[in-house]
């Protein structure tokens, strides 16, 4: 009996095995697919939070956990980190011409039409202020866009 159970278990291992190799593509392997250095340096991602701070300066939308910081973040950022989000979308952060010793990070968020497999819109998610603090400078920033190619103001 013993041996008879240790087949059927055998038997059902390979058919798990078999049926767990297939796997889908995530949405954000769809949103981020083919997606090089300066595809991340340069996209709709970053396009909808510059046009959101945009809004936020020009008293379209309100936002107090920007509030403290309005007159720091009237200018130019430059992005400081941009990655595929858990949640779906981008996480992206940044740091301000004006303000380069504050990391602020974002979360953009796109959908996605699976069955064409292509995004469809942008949607400005969140902002927050981190604790972490950089050693940069304003020059440091425009030195770094000088040698890093596809670094840019937004």
């Amino acid at each position: 009996m013993k041996q008879d159970k240790t087949e059927q278990v055998s038997t059902i291992d390979s058919t798990l095995q078999t049926t767990d190799t297939i796997t889908q593509r995530t949405l954000n392997d769809i949103r981020f697919e083919g997606w090089e250095r300066n595809e991340w340096l340069d996209n709709e991602y970053i396009r909808t939070l510059r046009k959101y701070l945009d809004d936020y300066n020009n008293s379209i939308v309100s936002n107090p956990v920007l509030d403290p910081y309005k007159e720091q973040i009237k200018g130019q950022f430059v992005v400081y980190d941009i990655n595929s989000y858990l949640l779906g979308g981008a996480l992206i952060r940044i740091t301000f011409l004006d303000m380069p010793n504050r990391v602020f990070s974002s979360w953009i968020y796109s959908d996605v039409d699976e069955k064409k497999g292509i995004v469809e819109s942008y949607e400005f998610r969140s902002i927050a202020i981190e604790e972490e603090r950089t050693n940069m400078t304003k020059e440091d920033i425009l030195q770094a866009i000088k040698e890093m190619d596809g670094l840019k103001l937004w």
